[in-house]
């Protein structure tokens, strides 16, 4: 070997680590395959093996060959108030959330609500027990909100009451947000960080953001550059990224930083020295 070869550097291998909780039929697999541009179901890696499985552990890691950087977790809903299973994600959020080694560690939750359902509030009660300490961010996904706008907007056409000519459009907006907020929102204890995601099924869908509000609960740390490095083809999410953090920074007197910062959001330009 040799020294140019034995002195090059090289990115480390990251990942970066979710678990998604929700119901079944929530679009969760869709989701994962959006965020990881992929149609192919994913690999279960089993950690944990035992002589008798049905679905999948909520330890089995899920990865894309496509995307190795995400590893994922799937838990299942918790059907009519299923104690022992929330407290079999309670425990793994616990233990995963205090790991010492960083890629094992948990870095977000996405809780997953499928806006056609017809019981939200069943559905988003375990949302402030899954993470007890409240160390990982958690973010509620609300999944096929065009349902919800689909359901709305039949009722108004159905509504024979004199819309005084405005136009359809505009009511269906207007209603599926007050909804949104009174049937939806209002069942939460605190406002959450929350996205609303539509057309999941549509080819080329991307989940962006999805991956921004993550990014924004993350604080800009070292976990938010493992995102960034995560989504690598993702070119507009670390310009857009870049240019934020170098907003902030623009007055801290050092003529050079705005530069640096934007180029902070740019991990596979780095390079580290083998011995990380």
């Amino acid at each position: 070997m040799n020294k140019e070869t034995s002195n090059a550097r090289h990115l480390p291998h990251i990942q970066f680590r979710v678990l998604i909780v929700g119901r079944a039929n929530a679009g969760k697999t869709t989701i994962l395959q959006r965020v990881c541009d992929t149609t192919d179901d994913p690999e279960i890696h089993q950690l944990e093996p035992t002589s008798e499985r049905g679905e999948h552990e909520i330890s089995d890691e899920l990865v894309f060959t496509n995307n190795g950087g995400y590893v994922f977790h799937d838990s299942r809903g918790f059907e009519n108030g299923d104690e022992e299973q929330l407290k079999i994600v309670q425990d793994f959020v616990r233990d995963r959330s205090r790991r010492t080694n960083l890629q094992e560690r948990l870095h977000a939750i996405w809780f997953c609500i499928s806006a056609d359902t017809r019981r939200p509030g069943l559905d988003i009660a375990p949302f402030n027990k899954i993470c007890p300490d409240e160390n990982v961010p958690m973010i509620a996904v609300f999944t096929k909100y065009e349902a919800l706008r689909h359901t709305i907007r039949c009722g108004l056409e159905d509504d024979d009451e004199d819309d005084g000519g405005e136009d359809l459009l505009i009511r269906t907006s207007r209603e599926t947000e007050r909804i949104f907020e009174k049937e939806f929102l209002g069942k939460f204890d605190e406002k959450p960080r929350f996205v609303r995601l539509e057309g999941m099924e549509q080819p080329g869908k991307r989940c962006d953001n999805l991956i921004e509000t993550t990014m924004s609960a993350l604080n800009d740390g070292v976990v938010t550059l493992m995102l960034l490095a995560v989504q690598r083809e993702n070119l507009q999410l670390s310009v857009r990224t870049g240019a934020r953090w170098a907003f902030k920074r623009h007055n801290v007197g050092d003529p050079g930083r705005p530069v640096k910062e934007c180029l902070r959001a740019f991990p596979l330009l780095w390079f580290v020295s083998p011995a990380l």
